[in-house]
């Protein structure tokens, strides 16, 4: 069975029809731990990062160090982090990639 982590269908489904306010509070609820259930019977390795530490699979002591730390993102949030960047640098043209801080406009 193959099940997707990353932008589960049925978990972004929930969202929408909990926001449209088409279902409950506690029907979103039960569809999104319905999801998760189907995500921890698939057997999948869950955790995309591809380092092999004691932490690997355990998503809340690895935000936890992470938060710690204060230095870096989890490995698994890269992905949705820089699809929200890219679409926030296209509010300016895309010149992001031409942009050093010693030479912003004042």
């Amino acid at each position: 069975m193959s099940v997707k982590v990353d932008g589960n269908e049925k978990i972004r489904r929930e969202l929408e029809l909990e926001r449209s306010g088409d279902i409950t509070p506690a029907e979103g609820y039960k569809m999104k731990m319905d999801a998760l259930q189907e995500i921890k019977d698939s057997g999948i390795d869950h955790c995309s990062c591809p380092e092999a530490c004691p932490h690997h699979g355990k998503c809340w002591e690895c935000v936890l160090i992470h938060r710690g730390h204060r230095d870096h993102l989890p490995y698994c949030f890269w992905d949705m982090t820089n699809e929200r960047l890219y679409q926030l640098q296209l509010l300016t043209e895309g010149s992001l990639k031409d942009y050093h801080p010693e030479m912003s406009h004042e």
